[in-house]
């Protein structure tokens, strides 16, 4: 990542021009900020604090996706709350690959004149748009399978059984194929066992967890106990759950928790994940507070488990959020939806799997995590369709 952050006070006012021209243009038509729409604040006050309706922030680099798509040149503010990434997608939708790297490069082009970047950082960012898969189709060949140890299970599916017979449930998931598992739980209680008693009954059952799902308070009062209680598992991400009484403050507050969180957990080797309800797809004076978590974070030290039924449930397609951010999804929570809307086992329902693992490689996922909220007749036979399933899919 590039280091130099900060450009000379004499650039800013043509920066402001930029971002002030850019904002107004489409102000009217775009929801308000939300890093200013919090409730007691007016509209005079919200357009004051941030001319820019698509709320990135400067705690990240120019971001397009993993790998190459990454620029590392800082998201520099542009003045009035605008950043680099507010102008690119201001932009957007984009018709295919060759318009958006043409954007880009336009808007690195008149960055560079004024002064905001430098030319090797508007060739590092024209480089990341160009090795991005933004605007690229992703069509479902029908002739891929997901890699059979990227295939996990939500222990929150079996919670029935995890309590009384931790080992006679761990085993029978191991028995018809998985090969990993994430537990869901708090610090030093998942099931009603301790992370250090636990993690010796998966291992012996031949699952690994490379994540674990723990509380907000926990990331927040006992960081220490987070870090120990994934290493005793092993874990590379530990997970968290939101709220439906947040409000879009309070999506930004979290949002800065987990910035500060995931740079001491970087250090342990650990990532920190947000896991996905509907609430967070509810719009709040036009924003949702989803797209506050997603734009106000570090991609390079948060990331995203989309659960795709929750998503599908209040109308928003797991494509298009993958098109909106790309590289963002290290993790899927594969779970499927009856015709009713209730919960079904994967592959018995109404979710179009195949079409989704199509921008596998756009989303960033690593890790496609099984689960039923309600499964029938029992969470192990429910778990094992449900592997079954997605083993015999092809995308």
């Amino acid at each position: 990542m590039n280091s130099s952050s900060a450009r000379p006070s004499h650039h800013r006012p043509r920066a402001r021009h930029l971002a002030v021209l850019l904002a107004a243009t489409l102000l009217p038509l775009t929801a308000a900020p939300a890093s200013a729409a919090e409730p007691d604040t007016s509209a005079a006050e919200q357009v004051a604090a941030d001319l820019c309706p698509w709320g990135y922030t400067t705690s990240s680099t120019v971001f397009f996706g993993r790998a190459g798509a990454d620029s590392g040149v800082p998201n520099r503010d542009l003045g009035s709350g605008c950043t680099i990434l507010d102008a690119v997608w201001a932009k957007a939708p984009f018709a295919d690959h060759g318009s958006f790297v043409s954007t880009v490069s336009g808007l690195t082009k008149t960055l560079r004149q004024d002064d905001v970047i430098t030319p090797e950082e508007s060739a590092s960012i024209v480089r990341a748009a160009a090795g991005s898969e933004i605007g690229t189709p992703q069509p479902a060949s029908g002739t891929r399978a997901l890699p059979d140890d990227r295939i996990g299970l939500v222990l929150y599916t079996v919670r029935a059984t995890m309590s009384s017979a931790p080992e006679a449930t761990l085993g029978s998931l191991a028995a018809c194929g998985y090969r990993n598992a994430e537990p869901s739980g708090a610090v030093n209680n998942f099931y009603g066992k301790t992370a250090t008693a636990l993690a010796p009954l998966v291992a012996d059952a031949g699952l690994s967890v490379p994540s674990i799902g723990i509380g907000l308070g926990d990331l927040q009062n006992n960081l220490d106990g987070v870090i120990a209680n994934a290493k005793a598992f092993g874990a590379k991400y530990v997970r968290i759950s939101g709220s439906g009484s947040w409000t879009l403050a309070d999506y930004s507050r979290v949002a800065v928790t987990l910035n500060t969180v995931g740079a001491t957990l970087k250090q342990a080797g650990i990532t920190v994940a947000y896991h996905n309800h509907g609430f967070e797809f509810t719009a709040q004076n036009g924003v949702r507070g989803y797209d506050v978590l997603v734009r106000e974070t570090d991609p390079n030290l948060v990331a995203m488990e989309l659960d795709l039924y929750w998503a599908a449930s209040v109308g928003v397609d797991p494509v298009e959020l993958i098109k909106q951010y790309p590289g963002r999804f290290s993790l899927f929570h594969v779970k499927d939806m009856a015709a009713d809307g209730s919960f079904a086992d994967v592959g018995e329902g109404t979710i179009d799997f195949a079409r989704i693992f199509a921008y596998s490689q756009m989303s960033g996922v690593g890790l496609y995590l099984t689960e039923n909220d309600s499964p029938r007749p029992d969470g192990v036979s429910s778990a094992c369709d449900s592997y079954a399933n997605l083993r015999a899919l092809r995308y």
